[in-house]
């Protein structure tokens, strides 16, 4: 075990430089580096796939599962270094010319992207999108070459054992509850509450409300992104990207968001002391634990309740607690999916799913994705697509070949229902609690229950763990039902 450990935190030392470079890249590199920078991330990518595919790396994994060390290990601990092994043999599938190439076309994809973004224009981008669609096809094809079901390959990547009939039959049922919750609201006509901030004002303010949900301040940076993402370096370093803007809403709710995922990240090194690093392979029970810490607790009055006087002042507010939650809860549809309500926010997702599904069962002719994205906002939100920014350019995903990863988004948020429920039976209730302060003690439980493991069990598996239940739309659509249906 010993042996093996060691080569894998060489493997580890240059991932770390790898996400150090690429947040450089993303926060910091002026702009006439980036090329540069960029020829370095790429050798780096190379280099970690070349080791954790070499023979050395493979013996050493099969000498350290078949050691006594491994015999005595903790299940969850044995399942990590189980997928450990997974994962290299279908990484060992992949020619590594194929691969370098990939990586390289990654980043220029990537940063196509930024730019057609920030002109508004689609056509700048899609040579590069339908570069990412035949490598991905061509990726896959290697690892899974007698699969018969491509997007279900991909799915599994980012959630191990999703499959896209399970989703069809959640999300289906999903839509046809929210739907008409969402045809009948009502929203209100709020005033425009954005001021000015500094970067220093923006800082302060993510830096209290991530000290408040339980972020260890020692081991967090900040940085400015147009997309909040958060990485982790090591076990004592993890940065959250968000977007540099004057809309206190959405700094708020990034903000606590990417820290329900850095308090997994951070905490699943717990039970792994000899690693430098420790990667949680699942995003649907990643998104469940951010989005868990966006909606279910930071879009309730009660998690509020204690911090509010300190938190609008340096928000420089000058409205009530009431009308800030009418901001935070004022559910409509809207077209930025990162900016969406809690309810609304599973249509983004699902127009993201059915469009990517049919991208990879060959349905969609790229030329008209656009016209195609605008056309389900028409459907689904009533809403017009003004340009391609605030329309198929407005994520960042498809870009680095994230495809099959939005499906994790409301999978977590499902999840979720089931978790608000079992925590109310478990701990007491989630409103006394926030009320009273005590939001470090559903942290605590979080970490125990869920964080604990490092990805060891899926979603489906993690369900059944915790709340002792197969997956279920009905908690979240009970909850969607109690907040908002109004008479």
């Amino acid at each position: 075990m010993k042996e093996f450990i060691d080569y894998l935190n060489q493997i580890n030392d240059t991932k770390s430089m790898l996400i150090m470079l690429m947040w450089e890249i993303d926060t910091k590199a002026p702009k006439d580096s980036i090329e540069y920078y960029s020829e370095i991330f790429s050798k780096l990518e190379n280099k970690v796939f070349e080791m954790s595919t070499s023979d050395q790396y493979i013996k050493l994994l099969d000498e350290a599962i078949n050691s006594k060390e491994f015999s005595s290990l903790e299940e969850h601990k044995k399942l990590y270094y189980l997928n450990l092994k997974e994962e290299y043999e279908k990484n060992k599938k992949i020619p590594k010319d194929f691969y370098k190439e990939y990586t390289t076309q990654k980043l220029k994809s990537r940063q196509s992207w930024e730019e057609a973004k920030e002109k508004q224009d689609y056509k700048l981008f899609k040579p590069y999108l339908e570069t990412m669609i035949n490598m991905t096809k061509e990726l896959y094809s290697y690892i899974y070459p007698d699969s018969d079901n491509l997007y279900d390959d991909m799915l599994s990547e980012y959630e191990r054992g999703i499959k896209s009939k399970d989703i069809d039959t959640l999300f289906e049922e999903l839509k046809n509850e929210i739907v008409p919750i969402i045809n009948k609201l009502k929203p209100e006509e709020l005033k425009d509450i954005k001021k000015e901030y500094s970067k220093s004002e923006l800082f302060d303010i993510s830096n209290y409300l991530l000290d408040y949900i339980g972020f260890d301040k020692d081991k967090r940076e900040l940085g400015f992104y147009p997309h909040g993402y958060t990485s982790k370096l090591s076990k004592n370093d993890c940065r959250i990207a968000f977007k540099e803007t004057n809309d206190i809403i959405d700094v708020a709710t990034t903000i606590i968001h990417e820290g329900g995922h850095g308090i997994f990240e951070l905490y699943c090194e717990k039970d792994f002391d000899e690693l430098n690093m420790v990667e949680v392979p699942l995003l649907a029970l990643h998104e469940s634990q951010s989005r868990f810490y966006e909606n279910i607790l930071g879009r309730n009055i009660n998690f509020w309740i204690p911090i509010y006087d300190e938190f609008s002042k340096k928000a420089k507010l000058d409205i009530s607690l009431d009308e800030f939650m009418n901001y935070l809860n004022n559910a409509k549809t809207s077209l930025i999916r990162t900016e969406a309500d809690e309810l609304t926010y599973c249509l983004h997702i699902i127009i993201r799913y059915e469009i990517e599904r049919e991208i990879f069962n060959g349905n969609i002719d790229l030329d008209k994705l656009p016209e195609i994205w605008n056309q389900k906002y028409k459907d689904y939100l009533g809403l017009d697509v003004k340009n391609d920014s605030e329309g198929i350019l407005q994520d960042m995903h498809w870009s680095d070949a994230s495809f099959g990863y939005f499906p994790d988004y409301l999978l977590g948020s499902i999840f979720d229902g089931m978790l608000l429920e079992k925590i109310n039976e478990e701990i007491g209730n989630v409103d006394t609690i926030l009320k009273e302060g005590r939001i470090k003690e559903i942290t605590d439980y979080l970490n125990k229950n869920i964080h604990r493991y490092a990805g060891a069990y899926n979603i489906y598996e993690t369900c059944k763990r915790v709340c002792n239940k197969e997956m279920s739309v009905k908690p979240l659509i009970t909850y969607f039902k109690n907040k908002y249906e109004r008479e």
